[in-house]
């Protein structure tokens, strides 16, 4: 197999996560699985071995995420180069199956139409802009399937192409969460990228409003990125300051404790996929808010498995749907565990393996 995605480990994102313990699930069931990325930074290895999978980084020159022009976003030069690798690995038909992330976007093109048929485009979110809607429409029907990463966004490429979408989630490995009792928890809990879309603001507007409605725990901030600085700036600001602790990069086992210490986990996105930290705390048995944003798909999640509660955009919504969250939590705890078990990552492999089983019958 062949996984073709913007970037790897060791960037940290939603959809390098996914790509990253999906392929290494797949390796350790006997697969052979090729990652073909970007180098996102310096010093990077062209090509290693990491858990079983092989990883290619090419173009390699370290600059992807730090474009000539800023308002890109991303290096350009690289994605053109790693389109034409795409299309140069894609032809020598080595592999039996390709999936590719719908990010960079190019490389979906680049691909040769001889080994459409036996690939699959996987669509992490649903954007609203006009380029990115018509590309929504059009590329699936040039693959032999499509996957996404959450029913929502499934219905979505379904009703833009006209065409068949299956679900691949964000997996997690059930063994690893722990399910405290209520009477151990306390506070609201974010996890995740310190970066503009994810709204933090607003959520820190939220939690003044929820103390005074009666909320007695902290709000605790993990996570790390671009925006990291203001987000600490925002939350000394506020009268509850000494009660918001932003406390930067955790690592797994502290993000683990942190799931299961909490009484609600937070999501105040105005744009998303199937954030996998959803999933995550329904295997704590920890219930979420968030919010209705257009281009937030956590809110279907949040609907489809009943784990919690969706309010609107503004903080005094936020702080009624996070004491909606806390009246609630018996039932939406309960069903975050029930739900998580269709997520486990052997799940999420199983049918992968099944359906490229039946493409080479």
């Amino acid at each position: 197999m062949a996984f073709l995605t913007e970037l790897y480990l060791p960037s940290v994102g939603g959809q390098e996560i996914f790509f990253q313990e999906l392929a290494e699930t797949l390796a350790a069931r006997g697969h052979s699985v090729d990652v073909y990325c970007i180098g996102h930074i310096p010093g990077l290895a062209h090509d290693e071995d990491i858990n079983g999978v092989h990883v290619h980084r090419h173009p390699n020159t370290g600059r992807y995420k730090r474009p000539l022009i800023p308002p890109l976003r991303r290096f350009w030069p690289d994605i053109i180069g790693y389109s034409a690798r795409v299309r140069k690995v894609a032809a020598t038909q080595r592999h039996d199956f390709y999936l590719l992330n719908e990010f960079p976007l190019l490389h979906t093109i680049a691909l040769p139409k001889k080994v459409r048929s036996r690939s699959a485009l996987h669509w992490c979110e649903i954007r609203e802009d006009p380029i990115l809607g018509t590309l929504q429409e059009r590329l699936p029907r040039k693959y032999g399937s499509n996957f996404a990463i959450s029913q929502a966004v499934a219905d979505s490429i379904t009703k833009r192409s006209g065409q068949p979408c299956g679900v691949l989630p964000s997996g997690i490995e059930r063994q690893r969460y722990q399910s405290a009792p209520r009477s151990e928890r306390s506070g609201i809990l974010y996890v995740g990228r310190l970066a503009e879309h994810k709204n933090l603001p607003l959520l820190i507007d939220a939690f003044e409003l929820a103390v005074q409605k009666g909320f007695t725990g902290d709000l605790i901030i993990a996570g790390d990125g671009p925006v990291r600085e203001d987000i600490e700036a925002y939350a000394q600001q506020s009268p509850l300051a000494q009660r918001i602790n932003v406390l930067g990069r955790v690592s797994e086992e502290e993000k683990v404790e942190l799931l299961s210490n909490a009484e609600v986990l937070a999501m105040p996105s105005l744009r998303e996929g199937f954030p996998r930290v959803i999933a995550e705390a329904m295997a704590s048995g920890l219930p979420v808010v968030t919010d209705d944003a257009p281009e937030n798909g956590a809110q279907k999640v949040v609907q489809e498995y009943d784990v919690g509660v969706v309010c609107g955009t503004e903080p005094d919504e936020f702080a009624d749907a996070l004491m909606a969250a806390e009246a609630g939590w018996s039932g939406f705890s309960e069903a975050g565990r029930r739900g998580s078990k269709s997520l486990d990552w052997s799940d999420v492999a199983d049918t992968l393996e099944a359906w490229v089983r039946d493409l080479n019958r």
